[in-house]
């Protein structure tokens, strides 16, 4: 009877744990916003015996800004206003559209699944992708800057030129202020399609065997939990 007794009340407590983290991970909204720092950086792998610096095709494009989000517990969606600073290669730093001021927005859609680690803390996986749509970009004079996409038009707006798709993948940490308020703090890398200008300097290139365009986002918000 006493072993009974120990196999009910064990039986008791794993059902109330059970039931108490169920009720932890029902489905719940929040909203927030904050700031993100990221880069992208684009690698051409060049033929060796080709004269020249094999880097000479690389690039670098910088931005900062800030963000909103909309969390669904196994969802978050994104709306960001990066401005940039778009490097030129080496091929290209005579061409006084670079280096460019960037202006754009930024939306995002990423699938996620949270593990409580503590009262306070939660982690997250995430996965999915952002689309970013340039609508302006500044010269050093301060002069609309343009970019190639073709051999017919040399002189591209942004829109036309530098927009692209990412597929990211990373994690994030919910750390609870009070019962409402938390911080949130996401790393992201990924990978991204080359623009349309990219897709032009390919193809007119010399001696481009692939390339390959990567970056990542630091985010930190604050968010409220309905």
């Amino acid at each position: 009877m006493k072993r009974l007794f120990t196999i009910l009340i064990a039986i008791f407590c794993m059902t109330a744990a059970f039931a108490q983290e169920t009720e932890k991970s029902t489905f719940k909204v929040s909203v927030g916003g904050g700031a993100f720092v990221g880069g992208s950086f684009s690698y051409w792998s060049v033929d060796k015996d080709l004269p020249g610096d094999i880097h000479r095709y690389n690039s670098s494009h910088l931005s900062v800004g800030p963000y909103l989000f909309v969390d669904l517990t196994y969802a978050e969606i994104s709306l960001g206003f990066p401005l940039g600073f778009l490097n030129a290669d080496d091929t290209m730093s005579d061409n006084p559209n670079f280096p460019a001021r960037t202006y754009a927005l930024r939306g995002g859609a990423y699938l996620k699944y949270p593990f409580t680690l503590s009262p306070k803390f939660t982690l997250f996986p995430l996965l999915g992708i952002d689309y970013d749509l340039y609508l302006l970009a500044k010269r050093d004079d301060d002069r609309d800057a343009t970019f190639p996409i073709s051999s017919s038009n040399q002189s591209a707006k942004p829109i036309d030129a530098l927009n692209t798709l990412w597929f990211k993948t990373g994690a994030g940490l919910d750390t609870s202020l009070t019962d409402h308020l938390f911080l949130r703090t996401e790393f992201l890398y990924g990978l991204r399609l080359p623009n349309e200008m990219e897709k032009h300097l390919k193809d007119t290139r010399n001696g481009v065997n692939w390339t390959i365009n990567h970056g990542g986002d630091l985010k930190v918000s604050v968010g409220y939990r309905f």
